[in-house]
């Protein structure tokens, strides 16, 4: 069944941090928001320019939180040498897939891919490696807030939008401000929290001007969702720089939109279906629905939907993009195929277009009053 209930663990985290364990000196890291998440983001995450070229092994788990059982496991390697230029494969028992990135526009993938890369870079790959992405949704423009305290022996600083609902716009404010905390002492991201979901990472490790958290743990609704751990973290050899090369056979894949590219436009974008058996398992949460937008503007699925832990909405979902359509988007004067994903609301109210948002563009901020 779903879990509508209040996360528990997340709401002692606020409430902790909202009261500031009255007693316990604080040690101020800074009096502005903004500028906590900046210093988070330079120390935390292994994706900046800045981070030396390196080699990595993990890990990782993933769970039915209904059941508490685990669903899959695997390996993710990685091998990087710039925040556009990796090899990175996933292994699940005699399954594996293998994407590559040589440039901003340039990504790459083997045509047998077997596994679900989409799916598994939401999963495991982004709260691994960049897990301050959010910190990109909290421009100078957004009233942000600061609350301090200690969670498990860690002083923190935490970071949240002061009205998120209002600056997300049609968004789940979820997907875009969660609250961001950061310990004190050296600015590493420790925890992640929204409505229903906290993400801890733990186990500290340097790399160059990096802190990297060895373990992370994904926790909906108070349960374990997804574990991982990293098992080797090296500068990556000389010898192995081959590595980020993608072979003959690799595939080119469509040109991954950017925040900073022109907006993607839709035209038309039609109600998914609710399952009868997504409703009598009250599922509910925010479709992830990879796709590809032709050059003509006519939309195709990029890979499976997923809805956390909502199997029948991840299946209805899939079936959606055939219907919608995007005005030809333009690079350089000339129509490509694009990818990007949508954000769909399975929240239980009225269907309305406008609240199906593009993953890559978050709202302008809104009006000052």
């Amino acid at each position: 069944m779903y879990f509508s209930r209040p996360n528990r663990l997340v709401t002692i985290l606020a409430v902790a941090l909202t009261s500031g364990l009255a007693g316990h000196t604080m040690l101020a890291q800074s009096d502005d928001p903004h500028a906590v998440v900046d210093k988070g983001a330079k120390v935390t995450g292994l994706t900046g320019a800045d981070v030396p070229a390196f080699h990595l092994k993990a890990t990782y788990s993933l769970y039915d939180i209904q059941k508490g059982n685990v669903t899959e496991t695997g390996t993710l390697e990685e091998w990087r040498t710039g925040p556009y230029t990796w090899h990175r494969v996933y292994t699940e028992k005699k399954q594996t897939a293998q994407e590559w990135s040589t440039a901003r526009t340039k990504q790459f993938k083997l045509k047998d891919n077997k596994l679900e890369t989409p799916k598994l870079d939401i999963q495991v790959a982004r709260p691994l490696l960049d897990p301050v992405s959010f910190a990109a949704n909290y421009k100078p423009t957004i009233d942000m807030g600061l609350q301090a305290g200690v969670f498990e022996g860690i002083t923190l600083n935490c970071v949240v939008a002061s009205n998120p609902a209002q600056a997300a716009g049609n968004i789940n404010p979820d997907a875009l401000f969660p609250r961001l905390c950061f310990d004190v002492k050296d600015s590493s991201l420790r925890f992640t929290t929204t409505s229903d979901t906290m993400t801890a990472y733990s186990d500290f490790k340097p790399l160059g001007p990096r802190q990297v958290a060895n373990k992370v743990e994904v926790k909906p609704f108070n349960r374990l969702g997804t574990a991982v751990n990293i098992t080797l973290l090296e500068p990556l050899a000389a010898g192995d720089q081959a590595q980020v090369t993608p072979p003959g056979n690799a595939a080119p894949q469509p040109y991954a939109h950017q925040s900073s590219d022109p907006p993607l436009v839709p035209v038309r974008i039609t109600e998914c279906e609710y399952p009868i058996e997504a409703r009598n398992n009250q599922e509910r949460g925010v479709a992830y629905i990879p796709i590809i937008i032709k050059k003509d503007g006519s939309v195709k699925s990029n890979g499976p939907a997923f809805v956390p832990n909502a199997p029948h909405l991840s299946s209805a979902a899939s079936d959606c993009p055939g219907n919608y359509k995007f005005q030809p988007f333009l690079l350089d004067g000339e129509p490509v195929e694009v990818s990007d994903a949508l954000l769909y609301p399975y929240d239980g109210k009225p269907f309305n277009a406008a609240n199906v948002t593009i993953a890559s563009q978050p709202p302008p901020a809104p009006a000052k009053k």
